[in-house]
């Protein structure tokens, strides 16, 4: 991948009209999330494309655990993040419920949270990972 400029120049960041907590429903089922690389992170995938086409987008529910990290990778394609709950920290920046992060191709970045969070992900390609797991 190559850029005339770094890509984290065309992310974005946008506060919605909303500062605290949004709930989600309560049947909504989440398990662990790739255990060994993503400790402290659970999953509740609305769809998968990957599944079908290893390009493919997807979309999930993301909960952090109180002290949750996850090691860098870098995006191939536009990732959105909106920040339901908690604190969300990417490269040691928080972001707070109502926080709306488009991240562009070819930034990089490693996640984390404090205090515990929720968080909507989309992807529209799969990432490549910068550290490896079981």
């Amino acid at each position: 991948m190559e850029f005339n400029s770094p890509p984290e120049l065309n992310d974005r960041i946008v506060k919605l009209g909303f500062s605290s907590d949004i709930a989600i429903p309560a049947d909504i089922d989440f398990s662990p999330y790739q255990p060994g690389l993503r400790e402290g992170v659970d999953i509740a995938v609305l769809f998968d494309e990957t599944c079908v086409n290893p390009e493919g987008a997807d979309c999930a529910f993301l909960r952090y655990q109180a002290g949750a990290f996850v090691p860098g990778h870098v995006h191939m394609g536009y990732e959105t993040v909106l920040v339901l709950q908690g604190d969300y920290i990417e490269n040691g920046q928080t972001f707070s419920p109502g926080s709306f992060i488009v991240r562009a191709p070819g930034t990089c970045h490693s996640m984390a949270s404090t205090n515990g969070c929720l968080i909507l992900a989309s992807r529209y390609k799969p990432v490549k990972q910068l550290t490896e797991y079981k």
